[in-house]
């Protein structure tokens, strides 16, 4: 596998932490003092701020390697448009199987980056864009005639 981090059992934050079982309140709460049950409320809070902190840092890691990881599938993207766009000597199946997975892998890396937001991720994308604009017009003679191979 390519990218194995934050995936299967890894994808979410596992440290969940019960602050509430970690400090609980006795079984007769009513025979509490008021700083007593100030201080079990103060742990409890302290607790779920710290798993808060833990859980935005795990999201903030993937979120980061989500964008590295946009970013190269991007680039593979484009590298095979671009091979299958200037290399003249291959049948044209091959090059609009090259484009059409090309495009299909493109179509799922944007949604990753709709989780990313990378901005050089983006640039690639747009520069994918061009490059099948680009690519079509270039082929546009027998873009839609390529399985029968007529000219």
């Amino acid at each position: 596998m390519f990218f194995p981090e934050y995936t299967g059992s890894n994808a979410y934050y596992q440290g969940y932490t019960d602050c509430y079982g970690k400090y609980p309140y006795p079984a007769n709460p009513d025979k509490l003092t008021t700083p007593e049950r100030a201080a079990i409320d103060e742990n409890q809070q302290k607790c779920n701020q710290d798993f808060q902190k833990e859980q935005q840092a795990f999201e903030q890691a993937k979120l980061s390697y989500e964008g590295r990881k946009y970013v190269f599938i991007s680039l593979f993207n484009l590298a095979i448009l671009l091979l299958a766009l200037f290399l003249p000597k291959m049948q044209d199946s091959v090059t609009m199987g090259l484009f059409m997975g090309s495009i299909a892998a493109t179509f799922g890396g944007t949604i990753r980056y709709f989780d990313t937001r990378s901005k050089i991720g983006f640039a690639i994308l747009v520069i994918t864009f061009f490059a099948v604009l680009y690519f079509i017009n270039r082929k546009k003679e027998n873009f839609l005639d390529w399985k029968s191979g007529k000219k």
